[in-house]
């Protein structure tokens, strides 16, 4: 079937409010949020500022955008049916790879910030859930070391997002499989301490 022209006007709009956002993202992961004006992003897309207002609003809206494009991008790339926990690490190395300034913004700008912290918390206690169901799968009626499995699951994911950050801070990107490694043996030695089991030989 014929693409429509109503069709087309609608994908263009979408993919050039992506392309604002990709380059949003790439001015306020440097300056960070609150020091960067609407005036510089616009400048950065080659737009007026009244282009970016028409998109989206104004400058807080852009900025929810761009974070909740990230943190939905991540959760769906965990959610993905895998047979292994491992490769739903290899689908949000993916994600932090394409969103990458995104991740910058999310991890290191917006953790103390009181409005746009939000998205980080939320994106936080969702993988923290999703993460304490694995584990009781895998270890089943495992005693752990220490009562209270939110606390490892929480402190998996927050060891997650940091080696993200600096895996993307450092530009390592070049080196996928090695930080894989690093992290998915560091996360394994975690968890299987922690529940006091020997870890499998893989």
């Amino acid at each position: 079937m014929t693409e429509s022209y109503a069709d087309k006007m609608q994908d263009y709009r979408e993919g050039r409010r992506e392309k604002f956002l990709d380059l949003a993202a790439e001015v306020l992961a440097i300056q960070g949020i609150r020091q960067t004006t609407m005036d510089q992003i616009a400048d950065h897309a080659g737009v007026k500022k009244m282009v970016l207002y028409r998109y989206f609003g104004a400058k807080d809206k852009l900025v929810h955008a761009l974070l909740a494009r990230v943190c939905e991008a991540i959760l769906e790339a965990d959610a993905k049916s895998d047979d292994w926990w491992t490769e739903r690490v290899r689908n949000t190395m993916a994600v932090a790879r394409t969103h990458r300034n995104s991740m910058i913004l999310l991890i290191r700008h917006c953790a103390h910030d009181p409005e746009f912290g939000t998205h980080l918390v939320e994106l936080q206690n969702e993988l923290a859930k999703r993460t304490e169901i694995r584990l009781q799968e895998i270890f089943e009626d495992k005693s752990p070391r220490l009562s209270g499995s939110q606390f490892l699951s929480q402190s998996i994911n927050s060891f997650f997002l940091n080696s993200y950050l600096r895996w993307l801070e450092n530009d390592l990107e070049d080196n996928d499989d090695n930080f894989f490694e690093w992290i998915t043996k560091s996360v394994r030695a975690m968890s299987y301490y922690w529940y006091d089991t020997p870890p499998p030989d893989s």
